[in-house]
């Protein structure tokens, strides 16, 4: 199925120093965002971010303080939610329990006076792309909860609005089919050409299906990137342990010019060119950040590092060990078919060694702040 979105020279949306506060609370705070025309943009962050208070702004429902709310280049302010062509959808999904899935999916064009004919073909044909043919004729409380999430989506992409506001859609799925849904989600919106804006606290959901994330903490955007380039060039340390699991280790280190190593952790490290560029020639104390993945066993006389084990957690293909030495603690990512070939259990002594020193990030010591080479200072 494919559906002709309108198209416009302007941005979907706009969002321009956005500021909303609820009494004491400041929950929006100089929030600017861009949202191009047939792109996937997730609002990521934790509870109490910004996110549904941010969709709720765009959707009409809450009015901001200051600021602008612009849709294909259109100010907002003052317009009634009805009148946005904006289409929400929330967790709670909000079927018409009395209704077939067939009433569901056609209820939005029936309150437009569409002939009972078209009707019927449109409502088929998306039916047909969420794959929900055979339930058309059941009520919600005979679906499993996909089922009526197809439906409710199904029944907001039948409007063609401008802009697709989700929160939260696929929070009280269960894993395996959140999973599913979510690549349903992204191939939806692929083969519509349609603007999806969804809302999530869940970072591997963001980077799976977004082209660009947006992450907010307190009110603010912390920075808008693509998935990858928020993974491995985050803005700050909050951002490098929000996103990633195993959570990023973080070791207070100093850089050492004249020999181009890093020394933390009771060891020293190659610097990366990128340390290299960014210290110059002054030795400098910072906090460096070792993701898990990272790092990996070695022999413990020939290694950068070593710790003895204090904790092993199975996770399947992998395991995560918790390694421990006089200077500092670390997880360490491990293939779990290797532990009993290197004698990997609690109490074992082992090296530690790097695996890719150019994933290595440093941040600033009192602001947190990611520190880069001088040159790509402005990038995000």
């Amino acid at each position: 199925m494919t559906t002709a979105f309108a198209t416009t020279t302007a941005p979907v949306l706009a969002l321009e120093q956005v500021h909303k506060r609820f009494r004491a609370t400041q929950a929006l705070h100089d929030v600017t965002l861009t949202v191009p025309e047939a792109s996937f943009t997730v609002l990521l962050g934790p509870a109490g971010a910004g996110k549904t208070t941010t969709l709720r702004v765009i959707a009409g429902l809450d009015q901001p303080d200051a600021g602008r709310v612009l849709l294909a280049g259109q100010d907002m302010r003052g317009w009634e939610p009805k009148d946005r062509n904006v289409a929400m959808i929330f967790d709670n999904l909000a079927l018409y329990p009395n209704k077939t899935g067939f009433q569901n999916l056609a209820s939005p064009l029936r309150i437009r006076g569409e002939k009972s004919e078209a009707i019927r073909e449109k409502v088929e044909a998306m039916a047909k792309t969420l794959k929900v043919l055979h339930i058309l004729d059941r009520l919600p409380r005979t679906m499993s909860g996909g089922e009526r999430q197809r439906i409710a989506l199904g029944r907001a992409l039948i409007r063609t609005p401008r802009l697709f506001l989700l929160d939260e859609p696929l929070s009280s799925l269960d894993a395996m089919l959140r999973i599913e849904l979510r690549a349903e989600l992204k191939r939806l919106q692929r083969e519509c050409g349609a603007t999806f804006l969804m809302a999530t606290p869940d970072y591997t959901e963001a980077l799976a299906i977004a082209d660009t994330v947006a992450l907010l903490r307190e009110g603010r955007v912390v920075q808008l990137a693509g998935p990858q380039t928020l993974y491995d060039l985050p803005a700050d340390r909050e951002v490098a342990r929000f996103v990633g699991a195993p959570q990023i280790n973080c070791l207070p280190a100093r850089y050492v010019p004249g020999q181009g190593r890093v020394e933390a952790a009771g060891g020293s490290i190659r610097a990366p060119r990128a340390f290299v560029e960014a210290f110059g020639e002054a030795e400098t104390a910072f906090e460096l950040g070792l993701r898990p993945e990272h790092l990996a066993p070695a022999d413990p006389d020939r290694a950068a590092l070593r710790a003895e084990v204090i904790d092993v957690e199975p996770l399947g293909l992998k395991s995560v060990l918790t390694v421990r030495n006089e200077d500092a603690e670390l997880r360490v990512v491990v293939e779990t078919a290797t532990l009993p070939r290197l004698g990997l259990a609690v109490g074992a002594s082992l090296g530690v060694t790097v695996t890719n020193p150019d994933a290595l990030l440093a941040f600033d010591l009192q602001s947190g702040r990611r520190i880069a080479p001088v040159q790509a200072m402005a990038a995000p």
